[in-house]
């Protein structure tokens, strides 16, 4: 063998043990970075709350009491009961509000009082965790928050009708979502879905779920997400900017919805939805909605609103025109609830 011969040998030895080496390191990244912290749903437990008063008397000034602890609390977005008739009797229908991510009960208004005036029913709104107030309240909030305000507004609702008609939108239908798979859903009759939360357009949303999601995010987003608000009606009903860690308990709940066992979901449910809905994946909806164990169940893929963005679908803020058709679909629905 020439020297020439050895010393390529050795060359090719080197190369060797380099790329050798190289292959370790990045099996020994690839493990820490898989190993690493993922965004975790935590408990699978609401956070606890003071009950709710069972008594019709007592309602408006438990309610009022709760409210006024938050003194920032924007005009138009706290928790009420609208009711029926002045004597303030329980009634055979009544309806329960739950608004999404970011907004307040706003969002689609009046669409849920021109439903419980249809029926006949009282109804109720309620305000999750964290909303109606500043951005930095938005970041304070957790899923199990969210999960007792659902709560909360079921038991209310429950104790304001005979039946239980939930509406809601976006992330509420994620919540209402979780509670039609567990005991407490025998307390509501039917739910209404508005384009519900199953997962967000932009994909790149699901990495928060995903090994160092968190940290990637506020990477790449900063600690603020921002959205240009100019009309004062969007101002009131929705938190224009508020601290990106906000965004970690609702794409876990997110999560855990999809990974839940959906086909003990049997209350009957109703789905508007956009196909093409910019906020929303409208092809996570579909697919959701198949999985919902409910021998009641129907999906309306909505073509009359002109609402920009196409996710919030009607209300006298995004789109006034679509709250007749709407309204008049939400409660044909409804009255066939019974139909054999």
């Amino acid at each position: 063998m020439t020297a020439n011969d050895s010393q390529q040998n050795a060359a090719r030895k080197n190369s060797y043990l380099v790329l050798k080496s190289l292959a370790g390191l990045v099996l020994v990244l690839a493990a820490l970075f898989f190993l690493g912290p993922v965004n975790e749903f935590g408990p699978d437990t609401p956070s606890v709350r003071e009950p709710s008063p069972t008594s019709l008397a007592e309602l408006d000034n438990w309610l009022q009491n709760s409210e006024s602890r938050f003194e920032n609390l924007r005009p138009g977005t706290a928790k009420g009961v609208v009711w029926a008739a002045p004597d303030k009797q329980k009634t055979p229908w009544s309806v329960v509000y739950i608004h999404g991510f970011s907004a307040t009960r706003l969002e689609t208004a009046p669409l849920a009082d021109q439903v419980a005036k249809s029926l006949g029913a009282n109804l109720f709104y309620t305000r999750l965790s964290g909303h109606g107030l500043s951005g930095q309240a938005m970041g304070e909030a957790t899923a199990q928050d969210w999960m007792a305000d659902t709560l909360e507004a079921v038991r209310i609702g429950a104790t304001l009708g005979e039946k239980v008609l939930v509406i809601s939108c976006s992330t509420g239908s994620t919540l209402s979502t979780w509670l039609g798979t567990t005991p407490q859903a025998s307390a509501v009759n039917a739910f209404v879905f508005i384009s519900p939360n199953y997962g967000l357009k932009n994909k790149m949303s699901e990495l928060i779920n995903g090994p160092w999601g968190q940290q990637i995010v506020t990477a790449v987003t900063g600690d603020t997400i921002r959205y240009e608000q100019t009309d004062p009606r969007e101002m009131a009903g929705w938190t224009g900017a508020y601290p990106t860690k906000a965004l970690f308990p609702m794409m876990a709940l997110v999560k855990k919805v999809r990974d839940s066992d959906l086909s003990a979901f049997q209350t009957p449910v109703f789905v508007l939805y956009s196909a093409a809905d910019q906020t929303v994946d409208p092809e996570q909806i579909k697919a959701t909605f198949a999985r919902l164990g409910s021998k009641k169940k129907s999906i309306d893929a909505v073509t009359y609103s002109q609402s920009k963005g196409q996710h919030v679908l009607t209300g006298d803020i995004r789109d006034p025109q679509s709250l007749a058709p709407m309204t008049e679909s939400i409660i044909k629905w409804t009255e066939n609830l019974h139909t054999p």
